[in-house]
């Protein structure tokens, strides 16, 4: 295959080609949010949200009606950082958005700039579950040595969503270290409080052995990282919280840009009575990297794939470490401009993800082969690999089954 050189600049990060998903907070998981351009020149008496519909940054010092803090049920409380008392943190409330409301501890500009994700509906996850007749699909119960657990009360059939649920909380993922730790303390309580159920979030599992409050330590045990007009941040589910890790897990969580919403999704069929689980580490890692990577939940993974026999688990690290090396040795095929190794490369990754069952990685690899052929003129198989691109993201639900998106996909090859 022949590649026109200057063809792929760029292209690779552009497919998210280093991303495995990785929901906890161990991990940034880009998720990103518009940020809009408010103007910042006009007089601040004249900035009225209803009238411009783009929030000015408020804090404590300039919110004195509700008008001031609108989209926000609450006025806001804030804290200074410790070396920098012109830089505050605020938690900002809405306490009737999703399911019992949500506070935001971040900067009043970040939280100005992501307003307007508090007009999602979360469509995309709720709408499986909206006048929807059948039967629940799982349920909350005690499991021995791993406290709540979620399990399957029927069959789940594979690409099925299975629970949806709405952020209570998203904190900046720099505030805990750069304001006084009795300050951050009360402000993450104010937090919790504000909310129209703040049990929802107090009486989440805690395991942190390095928490000195009940709040830090329901974060660290159960937060998941998000980022908040471009900034990062960890975002608690509270239902999604119940859910267990396993490294081969049968489920994974569906972000979408642009809302607090996210939802469970089947990876494979489930079987009633199975439990339900996702991943806390990245996809892709090693026995030993998940074991290491998993002390910070203070405990040892025994999941099928952890306890398989030697010969199971070293053939599924062999697998895995050889997925890492080709993913490299594909991007240095194409900065040759060795097309043809480029695309065999990723064939071969393709198949080892199917071998370990890594679904939400497909669609990536898929753009990826799209792309290889495209760059090298070939649009004819180009496009028979971003069709499967696409109906893999629709398949998991990212994407509405629209006419529009294959096309919007190959615009963008030869952006």
């Amino acid at each position: 295959m022949c590649i026109r050189a200057g063809s792929f600049t760029g292209f690779l990060f552009a497919t998210g080609f280093f991303l495995f998903v990785s929901p906890r907070v161990a991990s940034h998981s880009h998720i990103p949010v518009a940020t809009r351009q408010c103007p910042l020149d006009i007089p601040a008496a004249l900035q009225s949200q209803a009238q411009l519909g783009c929030p000015h940054p408020v804090d404590g010092s300039n919110a004195r009606q509700p008008i001031d803090w609108s989209p926000w049920t609450h006025p806001p409380e804030c804290v200074h950082k410790k070396k920098s008392p012109a830089t505050k943190y605020c938690v900002f409330t809405n306490s009737r958005h999703g399911n019992g409301g949500v506070s935001v501890i971040t900067t009043p500009e970040t939280a100005a700039d992501s307003a307007g994700i508090l007009n999602d509906s979360g469509y995309t996850h709720m709408k499986s579950f909206t006048n929807n007749s059948a039967d629940s699909a799982y349920e909350v119960i005690d499991l021995p040595g791993k406290g709540k657990g979620v399990i399957a009360t029927r069959h789940i059939r594979r690409a099925e969503a299975i629970m949806a649920d709405w952020a209570s909380m998203i904190v900046n993922l720099e505030f805990p270290n750069l304001v006084r730790r009795l300050e951050g303390y009360r402000l993450l309580h104010v937090a919790a409080d504000q909310l129209s159920d703040p049990d929802r979030v107090l009486q989440l599992a805690r395991s942190s052995s390095f928490s000195a409050d009940i709040m830090e330590d329901v974060l660290r045990t159960n937060a998941f990282s998000y980022t908040l007009a471009g900034e990062s941040h960890m975002a608690l589910y509270p239902k999604v919280s119940r859910i267990n890790h396993a490294c081969r897990p049968n489920a994974f969580i569906r972000f979408t840009p642009s809302s607090l919403a996210v939802s469970i999704v089947a990876m494979r069929d489930i079987e009633p009575g199975e439990e339900i689980s996702i991943t806390y580490v990245p996809l892709g890692k090693t026995r030993e990297e998940r074991q290491v990577g998993l002390q910070k939940w203070g405990f040892n993974c025994s999941c099928s794939l952890c306890t398989a026999s030697k010969a199971e688990i070293a053939a599924s690290d062999y697998r895995r470490v050889k997925i890492k090396e080709m993913r490299q040795e594909v991007m240095k095929a194409v900065e040759a401009w060795d097309g043809t190794k480029a695309v065999k490369l990723t064939r071969e990754v393709l198949e080892l993800m199917r071998a370990e069952d890594l679904a939400p990685l497909y669609a990536s690899q898929y753009e990826i082969m799209a792309r290889l052929y495209w760059k090298a003129r070939d649009t004819k198989t180009g496009t028979k690999y971003a069709k499967m691109s696409v109906d893999t993201l629709v398949d998991q639900g990212y994407l509405e089954e629209t006419p529009e998106s294959l096309p919007a996909l190959l615009k963008t090859f030869d952006d």
